[in-house]
C-alpha cells in the first residue's frame, strides 16, 4: 500500500510541476505552410482535437529569423477555422521564417504548437498542369502537358512531374513516379484496345523542395479498335411457331467489350444442310432462322479491323442419353444453382461440355420468352445461373450434354428463383356421394401463373353450419400430387361446407369459394342397396340357367303340367294348310275379277248357295315345312321312348 501511495503522490507532483491539469487544451499538430503560385499567398493549416462545443480561439504567429522583431506579427482564426492566409507582401523572398500556433481556451489555458521554420523558396506549390489531347500511334498513347503559369522566365525552378492513369470504370489508379515519366510527354503502352481511360499529372520543383501540385483535371481517351478475341457463344432453339409449324433458330450472345475490342458491325452466319450444301448470310444481332434440314452452323463477329474466329455448332440430336436427376436450388443473393448427374445408361459418353438453358415458362412480355444459356466444363456437375431472375415466376431449365456430332437433353424441370404464396385456389371443386357417410372430393390444379411456387400440399376445410364437433369440422392436409380425396365418417342427411387452399414453401394461398353439399339419407341408401342386390340375384340366376339349360328344362317338365311344355301344332302357321287354301280359291277369284273388269256397271251380283260337292278335289302332296319339323320327335327323344 505504501508503494501505491508514493506513486500517486509523485504523479500529482509531476502534473503540478509541468502545469497540466484537467481540461488543458491539446496543442495543434501537423502545422504546414505552402506558397501557391501565381497568387504567392502563404497558406498555413493545422490539426486540432478540440471537442465541437469547446470555446477555443487559434492565433498564428510568424516572424523573420533574420531581423528578430520584438513582437512577431500574428493572425487570428475565425471560429473553428484551422487555416490562415499570409500575404506575401508581409514576407521577403529569400528570408527564413518561423511560424507557430497558439490555442486558447477560456476555461483551460493556452497550448502552443511546435514551431515550423522555412524559407519561401522551400514551400512553393506549383499550379496543376494542363493536359493536351492524347495522341495515338499504333497502340501507343502519348500524353503531353503544359504549365503556362510556371516558367523559368518568371524565376521559377524547373518542374518534374508524376503521372497516374486508370480505366474509366475502375477506381484504383496506376501510379508512375517522376523517375519513370518523361517530362516533355509520356507514352502509355500495353493498354487494352477500345477501352476508355483517364490520365492525370502533378508536378513539383525539380529541387524536390516544396510541395506537389494538385492533380490535373482528368483527360479521357479511348484506345483504337483491334481484332475480336475468342469466338461467339452460339446455341440453337428448336420449337413450334405461332402457326404450329416446326422452326429452328440459331442464337448467339453479344461479345463482351474485352472480347469485341471494338464496335461489332455484323455477324457472318454459315450453315450446311444434310446434302452438304453451304449457305452464307450476314445478320445483325442476335439470331437467324435456319431450315430444319440444316445440321451444322458457323458464326463469326466482325468489327472495323477484322472478324473473329468462327464458332461452330452441330445442330443434330445425338443418339445418346442426356443428363439425369436435374435439380435447381435457389441461392439468395447469387441465383439458381442447377445440379445434375450423368446418365446411368451403359451408352453414356463423357461430353465435350454441358449447356444449361432456361427461359420463363409463361410470360406476356416477349423479352421473357428469350432463351438464356450458360456453358459448363465437361467435368462439372453443377452450374450457377446468372441473370435477372424474377420472383414468383416459373422457369423451365434443361441441361444438354454437347458432343462433336450433336447434343442430348435432360428432362426439363420447373424452377422458381423466389417463391410466394399462391394467389388463386384449386379450381372446379366437386363432390360425389359414395355412401351416406362418405363422399369423394375432386378438384383441378391451380393455374400455373397463380401458383407462385411449387405446390407442397393442399388443405381441405370441412365445416358444418351449426355443429361444432370434431367430425363435422375438420382440416385435412392432402399431398400435392393428388386430385381427389375421400371424406369418410360423415353423418347421413347432413349439409356440409367445404373450401380448399394450396400452399408453397412461402405459405398458404387464398381459399376457394365455399362449396355446399349434402349427404344422402340412410333409408334411401338402403332402398337403393336392396334394388341393386335383387338385380344382382336375377343376373346370377340368368347365368345359372344359361349354363345348365338342359337340366333346368328337364326339371320344369317334371313339376309343370303338360300343357306348359308339350309341343302342340298350330294349324294357322302350317304351310300345308296355306297351300290348300291358295289352290282352291285361286280359279274362282280369277274369273270373277275378269267379269268385273269387263262389265263393271251391268252385272248384278247374286248370292248362290250350292250344296257341297260329293267329290272333293285331290289334295296336293303334303310337303313338310320347317314349322312342322319343330314338332317332330328328335332322335334323342325316340331313343328315350324306346
Amino acid at each position: 500500500m505504501g508503494n501505491r501511495g508514493n506513486a500517486a503522490w509523485l504523479l500529482l507532483l509531476s502534473l503540478k510541476v509541468f502545469g497540466m491539469k484537467k481540461g488543458d487544451p491539446d496543442a495543434p499538430t501537423d502545422l504546414k505552410c505552402y506558397q501557391s503560385v501565381p497568387s504567392n499567398i502563404v497558406n498555413c493549416s493545422w490539426s486540432t482535437r478540440e471537442p465541437p462545443d469547446a470555446d477555443t480561439t487559434h492565433v498564428l504567429y510568424y516572424k523573420s529569423l533574420k531581423f528578430h522583431p520584438g513582437n512577431p506579427p500574428k493572425r487570428g482564426a475565425v471560429g473553428k477555422q484551422n487555416w490562415l492566409l499570409i500575404e506575401k507582401g508581409n514576407m521577403q523572398q529569400g528570408d527564413n521564417y518561423s511560424v507557430w500556433v497558439e490555442t486558447n481556451r477560456s476555461t483551460a489555458g493556452i497550448a502552443t504548437s511546435a514551431k515550423l521554420n522555412f524559407s519561401l523558396d522551400e514551400i512553393v506549390k506549383p499550379p496543376p498542369p494542363d493536359l493536351e489531347p492524347v495522341e495515338f500511334e499504333s497502340s501507343v498513347a502519348t500524353v503531353r502537358w503544359t504549365n503556362p503559369q510556371w516558367s523559368e522566365s518568371l524565376h521559377h525552378q524547373a518542374l518534374t512531374c508524376a503521372l497516374r492513369y486508370k480505366m474509366s470504370k475502375d477506381h484504383s489508379w496506376t501510379y508512375l513516379s517522376e523517375e519513370h515519366v518523361e517530362q516533355a510527354g509520356h507514352d502509355l503502352e500495353d493498354l487494352k484496345p477500345f477501352t476508355s481511360y483517364e490520365v492525370q499529372v502533378q508536378c513539383i520543383p525539380d529541387t524536390r523542395k516544396g510541395f506537389w501540385s494538385e492533380w490535373s483535371s482528368s483527360q479521357t481517351f479511348v484506345t483504337p479498335e483491334a481484332a475480336p478475341l475468342g469466338q461467339v457463344d452460339v446455341w440453337q432453339k428448336v420449337g413450334v411457331s405461332e402457326k404450329g409449324v416446326p422452326s429452328r433458330f440459331l442464337l448467339w450472345k453479344v461479345p463482351d467489350p474485352e472480347a469485341a475490342r471494338g464496335i461489332i458491325l455484323d455477324y457472318k452466319v454459315v450453315f450446311q444442310d444434310r446434302d452438304k450444301n453451304i449457305t452464307t448470310t450476314v445478320c445483325l444481332c442476335c439470331h437467324a432462322a435456319l431450315p430444319l434440314s440444316a445440321n451444322y452452323a458457323w458464326v463469326s463477329a466482325r468489327n472495323s479491323v477484322k472478324s473473329s474466329l468462327p464458332a461452330n455448332l452441330s445442330l443434330e440430336q445425338a443418339d445418346l442419353p442426356g443428363p439425369e436427376e436435374v435439380e435447381v436450388m435457389a441461392l439468395p443473393g447469387l441465383g439458381p444453382r442447377v445440379m445434375w448427374k450423368p446418365s446411368a445408361s451403359s451408352r453414356w459418353l463423357q461430353p465435350e461440355e454441358y449447356v444449361v438453358e432456361w427461359r420463363e415458362e409463361i410470360s406476356s412480355n416477349p423479352a421473357g420468352q428469350l432463351l438464356n444459356w450458360t456453358r459448363s466444363p465437361r467435368g462439372n456437375s453443377s452450374a450457377l445461373l446468372r441473370g435477372d431472375f424474377r420472383a414468383k415466376v416459373p422457369y423451365l431449365v434443361c441441361v444438354y450434354a454437347v458432343y462433336a456430332h450433336g447434343s442430348s437433353a435432360s428432362v426439363p424441370v420447373r424452377a422458381y428463383f423466389k417463391e410466394g404464396a399462391p394467389t388463386a385456389a384449386p379450381q372446379a371443386l366437386q363432390e360425389r356421394s359414395i355412401s351416406p357417410t362418405a363422399s369423394l372430393i375432386s378438384w383441378e390444379e391451380i393455374p400455373l401463373g397463380d401458383r407462385n411456387g411449387h405446390i407442397t400440399r393442399y388443405t381441405l376445410y370441412l365445416g358444418h353450419p351449426t355443429l361444432r364437433n370434431a367430425k363435422a369440422n375438420r382440416t385435412i392436409a392432402v399431398g400435392a400430387a393428388k386430385r381427389s380425396y375421400s371424406l369418410s365418417d360423415l353423418m347421413p342427411g347432413t349439409s356440409y361446407q367445404l373450401c380448399m387452399t394450396g400452399s408453397t414453401s412461402a405459405g398458404e394461398g387464398v381459399p376457394s369459394p365455399v362449396h355446399h353439399f349434402r349427404t344422402p339419407d340412410s333409408h334411401w341408401w338402403t332402398f337403393m342397396a336392396a334394388i341393386l342386390f335383387l338385380g344382382f340375384l336375377l343376373f346370377l340366376a340368368f347365368l345359372v340357367v344359361l349354363v345348365n339349360y338342359r337340366w333346368v328344362l328337364d326339371f320344369c317338365r317334371k313339376i309343370l303340367p303338360p300343357w306348359c311344355w308339350e309341343k302342340i301344332p298350330d294349324p294357322g302357321h302350317s304351310g300345308v294348310t296355306q297351300r290348300i287354301h291358295e289352290h282352291s280359291a285361286a280359279p274362282g277369284m280369277d274369273a270373277l275379277s275378269q267379269c268385273l273388269a269387263k262389265f263393271p256397271e251391268e252385272i248384278d251380283i247374286v248370292e248362290i248357295k250350292e250344296p257341297a260337292p260329293e267329290q272333293t278335289m285331290p289334295l296336293a302332296p303334303v310337303e313338310i315345312s320347317g314349322y312342322e319339323k319343330r314338332f317332330m320327335p328328335t332322335l334323342e327323344e325316340l331313343e328315350r321312348l324306346a
